[in-house]
């Protein structure tokens, strides 16, 4: 064989083991990386596996000790309660809220099981009057005589209890202290001071819209009478109030109610706004407290309230602060009675004596920061006296009022009334009151300041001497500026 052919076969030999070689080479290397994956890939199926089995053993573990986990549960969160509930007596208790004594808008006490309570509250009110009369009196002897009257007045110190005994069912309220003999002057002896009762009675509350109140309260006829002093707009109510609010009595009041009405009738003793003046000047103050002396054969009274805007507590005074629900309220009373008669012997060829009947109805309106009151009323009185067998009068109050500042109220009322018999309010009475409230502290202590003009005459029967107004029979002859500082608890 020759030499060049050996080497073609020894070159071409040659070029054939390198490719196998270098083949091969590669592939090895592909089978070095598919085996660093699978063993990586198996690492972490072997760490997954292994968390988890370790999960499935706390699972296991923790359903066989279930009953101790959840009695650990129950521990803990027995003890977040008691905690909440320790922290919630305590605040109550620095307030009285569910103490046995404490503070909660008044001093009160109750007894652990919650049958019986008793809250003590007060009220203070003291008055500086300035009155004007520019005529001279016709039943002045005198020559000359000081137009510029100046008096302080504490009209009303009172202490009042209230609460329930055995249930909450039956409650009980009484309101006592100083004060006029007779603030309305029914009597001949009204204008001293005398220790003296204003309220007493229990009510019963057979069930949630059915209730019967009995002792010595004042009538539900007309809506001024039926606020509370305190809570009254101007410094006192409007003087017609004090006549035809037909005042306080002793008797028995059953009360209907529901969300929307609520209706009241009061069988009593009776009103003295016009029998007990000034024929029994030697009878008791207010309330009529006869039991077999002269007073009413009979006597009732029904008052009907329809609430058409906002809730029943609101009304319970006239203001309306800013912030709180409108509301709308409108009411309409009837009362009638009939006085006994004391001696056998006829005084007139009348057979009934001293029949007496009234009507009133009101409208009560609260705007968010301003309120709006107005009231009518007509009373007639049949039999009154042998010289004088029948008298009818009739009666307007309107008052509004509207907020300045939160705290700072201004209020007007004009008020207008007589009769049709000469000497029992024949000349027409004519009021204009305009003032101020400035609530420090809400209705608990408050600063009153009002100015008021007769424009009529005030004759002797609407005269009240409590609430600044003195008699007299000549037109624009007085002017009253009254201011009062009111503190309740």
């Amino acid at each position: 064989m020759d030499q060049r052919l050996k080497r073609w076969i020894a070159t071409a030999l040659s070029y054939i083991i390198v490719s196998v070689g270098l083949s091969y080479g590669e592939s090895n290397t592909d089978y070095t990386q598919q085996l660093e994956q699978l063993q990586q890939e198996l690492t972490e199926a072997t760490a997954a596996n292994d968390a988890v089995r370790s999960a499935l053993d706390d699972a296991l573990s923790e359903y066989h000790n279930e009953d101790a986990k959840d009695e650990a549960r129950s521990q803990l969160l027995t003890q977040i309660v008691q905690g909440v509930l320790d922290d919630a007596d305590t605040r109550f208790n620095h307030q009285g809220g569910h103490s046995m004594i404490g503070w909660n808008d008044g001093f009160q006490m109750r007894s652990a099981d919650g049958r019986f309570s008793l809250k003590i509250g007060g009220l203070v009110e003291s008055r500086y009057f300035t009155r004007w009369q520019g005529v001279r009196p016709t039943n002045s002897s005198a020559q000359t005589y000081d137009q510029w009257r100046y008096s302080f007045s504490q009209p009303r110190t009172e202490l009042n209890f209230r609460g329930h005994v055995h249930n909450k069912s039956l409650e009980y309220y009484l309101a006592t202290g100083w004060g006029r003999f007779d603030p309305t002057n029914l009597t001949n002896n009204g204008n001293f001071m005398t220790f003296r009762l204003w309220e007493a009675w229990l009510k019963f509350r057979f069930t949630q819209d059915f209730s019967m109140k009995l002792g010595s309260f004042e009538l539900p006829f007309t809506r001024e009478s039926l606020v509370r002093t305190q809570h009254q707009l101007a410094v006192d109510k409007s003087l017609l109030d004090y006549r035809f609010g037909l005042g306080p009595t002793t008797g028995v009041e059953w009360t209907w109610s529901s969300p929307e009405s609520r209706y009241k009738l009061m069988l009593s003793n009776g009103s003295g706004a016009f029998f007990f003046y000034p024929i029994w000047a030697a009878q008791d103050a207010s309330p009529p407290l006869a039991a077999l002396s002269k007073d009413s054969a009979y006597s009732f009274t029904m008052r009907k309230e329809w609430k058409l805007l906002g809730d029943w507590d609101q009304f319970n005074q006239f203001t309306s602060p800013p912030g709180s629900e409108r509301g709308m309220l409108v009411g309409l009373a009837w009362h009638r009675q009939n006085t006994e008669l004391d001696d056998p012997r006829p005084l007139s060829e009348l057979d009934d004596r001293q029949v007496f009947w009234s009507v009133t109805g009101d409208v009560s309106m609260q705007y968010d920061g301003a309120s709006l009151f107005a009231a009518m009323t007509y009373t007639r009185l049949t039999d009154f006296t042998p010289l004088v067998p029948n008298v009818n009068f009739i009666a307007f109050v309107l008052q509004g009022s509207s907020y300045i500042t939160n705290q700072t109220e201004l209020y007007a009322r004009y008020e207008t009334g007589s009769g049709d018999q000469p000497g029992l309010g024949d000349s027409e009475l004519q009021l204009l009151t305009v003032g101020v409230n400035h609530y420090l502290d809400g209705q608990d202590l408050k600063f009153s300041a009002d100015i008021g003009f007769s424009i009529g005459e005030i004759n002797s029967l609407f005269a009240n001497t409590q609430a600044g107004w003195h008699s007299d029979t000549s037109k624009d002859d007085q002017v009253l500026l009254r201011t009062q500082l009111q503190f309740m608890f």
